[in-house]
């Protein structure tokens, strides 16, 4: 579904930010918000595994950098998204970001602290 990004496309991410998956809440066709255990205010709500970039839009942004360091925890996809896009031009991708196809993973016990005890999303999703 990445080779469909025409700028920028998201989609949903699983076992992560202490849930069983984070994502885009999507509204005809639109990203509306985000569905999320940290830091919901964050401007891109999203894990650096939840987008896509078009490499046209790299080379017509050259000015735009993704910082290891300078940005505050959990901001630098934010940080860096919004050099280079808006939330309104985001392309979700997964059946409207109802589908999770990636996971965050790591070689250590899942962490779903962040998960609320009652599901709390709009829409019935398989992890």
């Amino acid at each position: 579904q990445m080779r469909t990004t025409r700028k920028v496309s998201v989609w949903p991410v699983g076992l992560v930010g202490g849930r069983r998956y984070e994502r885009p809440v999507v509204e005809n066709g639109k990203v509306v918000g985000w569905y999320t255990g940290w830091r919901a205010d964050r401007p891109f709500a999203i894990d650096m595994a939840g987008f896509a970039v078009s490499l046209q839009v790299i080379l017509s942004h050259p000015k735009a950098v993704f910082k290891r360091r300078g940005s505050q925890p959990g901001m630098q996809e934010s940080d860096f998204l919004k050099q280079i896009t808006t939330v309104e031009e985001l392309e979700p991708k997964a059946n409207n970001c109802t589908k999770v196809l990636v996971w965050h993973t790591r070689t250590e016990k899942v962490n779903l602290a962040n998960e609320p005890k009652h599901h709390l999303d709009t829409v019935s999703i398989e992890v």
